[in-house]
């Protein structure tokens, strides 16, 4: 270097670049002259104590109010995540791992059982996961766990993205089997030799030498092919010959994980493999049931802080099941939306109980926001209609008396939630409402619990009239389970203390029915009521010549009349205990409901091409510039280059001329026009928009001309 300096050779940034950045509003003669920027030298030690921050700006969540939220509600609304999310994901995954269990015993079990057995073929295990490929990653990973422990077995796991051909098959097999730890932990590559002599990463010899060095550890290895059917039929035959000629010295066991069914995926592969492979079949839980559960669990428990709106519920629901979106979807937007509502929404401290709530940190502005919610309107309105003046102007103008409102509703919410709770675990144990408990719910919120026949929302009044005497007495006793064990999917604790007039009129109608049931049957008829199918019997008349049939009402004995009256007094109890109006009912619900789809929909459901379309056709709204305000929508040369050419592209073919393209956009951007921009700089901005349109996905090189793009989309 000091050689170069002396003869006087001096090299420049530029001079080792491998790409030039071309600026057009610069002349060339200055490009070179920018001088070049200072290095940034780390002078402060690594280890140098930081200095103390202000408690303000350690807090992870930003002021809300335009800056003007207090540090203490900021600091509550982050506790209230960080207290209320770890709660509902334990519980999340103690369900998503109770639900896989009888297939993880079942598959342990058949393999220590297929071990001990000699039949001389691969033991092979087909696990029937269903289409949801998204949910077979995490069985997959407990069965891991689970064999690891259980069979103290070498597990792998394929999947058809890692595996192309046998010989990257047998390379991921042998470095998952040699790098796995005994507790499953994994540690650094192994390298494997003998004698001096080092194998190839896809020999099954080094595995079988690493599996002879390993006395304290089962020598079985576990293969589980995760998404089978998306694998090769070829590579699946070459790779289950290979480990069947390698089966006494490498005892392997395979698992296949199949979306439709084990008849198809045996048609894939050729008869003489297949009668190499001994093997059983397992059904897992079907990724509806788990979603149930995990909705029963997180979203409608008791120990859920916050609450989904039926609408963004109920979109949920039909994208898991129209799209076959995985659990784990579910579960992060269901995080995603605790993450929104704690992190964005002010009012969320009043989510906050325990007295952490109080006068002293409500502001000015938690009381403005308030009034304006819809709930608060709809208070107002209800208490001038209910002539409570005075109620309505103190809410109104009165900052106090609404801070007061709002610190009672905690209790009220909590009684609602009670409630409904308790309305939907009853409807649920009666067996009469063939609804799921998911659709259940969101009909629950969106427009209240009730039996009534005609007009309610969960018809069941038909059928506890239509009910035999023993019908009518399993759903009593029912009822009473229900009452006395609660349900702990939902958290819900029995409430039997709190409902002893419920019971006893329940225990009560039981007895009497019983004692009916007994007394008809000493008499030898069959008890009913007037609104069973038996109470009607078919009466036929002969008049002049004439067959007349009419429905007349069968002759009912006391015992058939105090049926009846039994069956209108378990509608009675039935009619006000499963009773429940709808969420958006409640003063303030906005606090502790969320039902936004916006935020949802622009993370999990993103509509690129759509926001790509709308920022090349109108660029102003993004760029709020005062060049492209004139085009309104159009075409203008003073739009960006990239924009003129997406206009362009709008109106050619399937097949776009480079040429033709490029004198359309010169004949808009050329000396002649506003920008007076040279052939030069034209074609520079020209390449640099067709360029960045083919990274947006718009065209893309044509190989039926050479000087042709192809049109990738049309519409947005």
């Amino acid at each position: 270097m000091d050689g170069n300096e002396d003869s006087g050779i001096f090299f420049e940034e530029d001079d080792h670049r491998a790409a030039y950045i071309f600026n057009a509003d610069q002349p060339l003669s200055t490009q070179k002259q920018t001088p070049r920027p200072a290095k940034r030298r780390k002078v402060a030690k690594a280890d140098a104590p930081r200095p103390h921050q202000d408690s303000s700006v350690e807090l992870a969540f930003p002021p809300l109010f335009n800056g003007a939220e207090g540090s203490d509600a900021v600091r509550l609304r982050k506790q209230l995540y960080e207290t209320a999310w770890p709660v509902l994901e334990d519980r999340i995954q103690h369900v998503l791992r109770e639900a896989n269990s009888n297939t993880l015993d079942e598959v342990t079990s058949f393999l220590q059982h297929a071990a001990e057995a000699e039949t001389g073929k691969i033991t092979a295990g087909f696990i029937i996961t269903g289409p949801s490929i998204a949910s077979q990653h995490l069985l997959f990973e407990q069965l891991g766990e689970r064999l690891r422990t259980a069979t103290r077995a070498r597990f792998v796991r394929l999947r058809a993205s890692e595996a192309p051909n046998l010989k990257a098959a047998l390379k991921k097999i042998i470095q998952d089997a040699t790098a796995s730890g005994t507790d499953g932990e994994e540690v650094g590559d192994v390298e494997i030799s003998h004698g001096g002599r080092k194998y190839l990463d896809y020999d099954l010899e080094a595995l079988h030498v690493f599996l002879q060095q390993q006395q304290q550890q089962s020598p079985r290895v576990v293969v589980a092919f995760q998404d089978s059917e998306a694998f090769e039929g070829g590579l699946l035959t070459d790779l289950i010959a290979l480990f069947h000629s390698w089966r006494d010295r490498i005892p392997f066991d395979l698992l296949f994980g199949i979306a439709t069914s084990v008849e198809l995926f045996q048609a894939r592969l050729l008869k003489s493999t297949a009668r190499q492979l001994y093997g059983a079949q397992f059904d897992v839980v079907q990724a509806d049931s788990v979603l149930e559960s995990v909705i029963k669990t997180a979203v409608a428990g008791s120990q859920a802080a916050l609450r989904i709106g039926p609408s963004l519920l109920q979109s949920w629901v039909d994208r898991h099941r129209d799209q076959v979106a995985g659990i784990q979807v579910f579960i992060s937007s269901l995080k995603y939306v605790y993450m929104c509502h704690f992190y964005a929404d002010p009012l969320s401290v009043l989510l906050a109980g325990d007295g952490r709530l109080d006068r002293k940190l409500m502001q000015p502005e938690h009381i403005e926001a308030v009034r304006t919610l819809d709930s608060f309107k709809a208070q107002v309105e209800a208490a001038v209609e209910a002539r409570q003046l005075n109620h309505a102007q103190s809410l109104l103008e009165d900052d106090d008396y609404l801070v007061a409102q709002i610190l009672e509703q905690g209790q009220k919410r909590n009684e609602y939630l009670l409630r409904l709770l308790r309305s939907l675990h009853l409807v649920a144990a009666t067996g009469l409402s063939s609804t799921s408990f998911t659709d259940l719910y969101i009909l629950a919120l969106s427009s209240g619990i009730d039996i009534d026949q005609s007009s309610g929302t969960v018809p069941l009044e038909d059928a506890v009239k239509r009910l035999r005497a023993e019908e009518f007495l399993s759903l009593i006793n029912r009822l009473l389970m229900a009452v006395q064990t609660g349900s702990s999917d939902l958290g819900l604790d029995g409430w039997e203390p709190d409902a002893e007039e419920l019971v006893g009129s329940l225990t009560d109608l039981r007895d009497e029915v019983d004692g009916l049931r007994e007394r008809s049957k000493s008499n030898g008829t069959v008890l009913k009521s007037k609104y069973s199918a038996q109470s009607r019997v078919l009466r036929t008349t002969v008049v002049a010549q004439k067959v007349q049939l009419s429905q007349d009402t069968a002759i009912m004995t006391d015992e058939d009349k105090a049926f009846t009256k039994a069956v209108d007094a378990l509608l009675d109890l039935l009619s006000e205990n499963l009773n429940c109006g709808p969420i958006d009912n409640l003063f303030l619900h906005e606090a502790w409901v969320f039902d936004s789809k916006s935020p949802y929909r622009d993370v999990f459901v993103p509509c690129p091409d759509a926001t790509f379309g709308r920022a090349l056709s109108r660029p102003h709204d993004y760029l709020a510039c005062a060049c492209c305000a004139k085009a309104n929508g159009g075409l203008a040369s003073t739009l960006p280059t990239t924009a003129i050419l997406y206009h362009l592209y709008l109106e050619a073919g399937a097949l776009i001329n480079v040429a033709d393209l490029w004198s359309a956009y010169y004949a808009l951007v050329g000396e002649e026009s506003e920008p007076g921009l040279d052939e030069r700089s034209a074609l520079v901005c020209f390449y640099r928009g067709l360029a960045e349109l083919r990274m947006m996905g718009f065209v893309k090189q044509s190989r039926k001309k050479a000087d042709h793009v192809a049109k990738l989309k049309w519409l947005f």
